[in-house]
């Protein structure tokens, strides 16, 4: 899953989506790991992408104080 194709991004935004972002931050979000797949095409697969992508709530933390 490293072709930017419909069925992948379909896939990669629910998991986005389970971490609990709404619509126009997952579809951003979604965007940039296949963005950053073509920038470093030898770099993470997408599920590690993903891995590194904080829970809303976790974000919220961080960098909402």
């Amino acid at each position: 899953m490293r072709d930017l194709t419909y069925r992948n991004l379909i896939a990669v935004i629910h998991k986005i989506e389970s971490k609990g972002y709404d619509f126009e931050e997952f579809k951003r979000l979604a965007r940039g790991v296949f963005a950053g797949l073509q920038n470093h095409p030898q770099g993470l697969s997408i599920e590690k992408w993903i891995r590194q992508i904080l829970t809303k709530e976790e974000w919220e933390k961080e960098y909402r104080k």
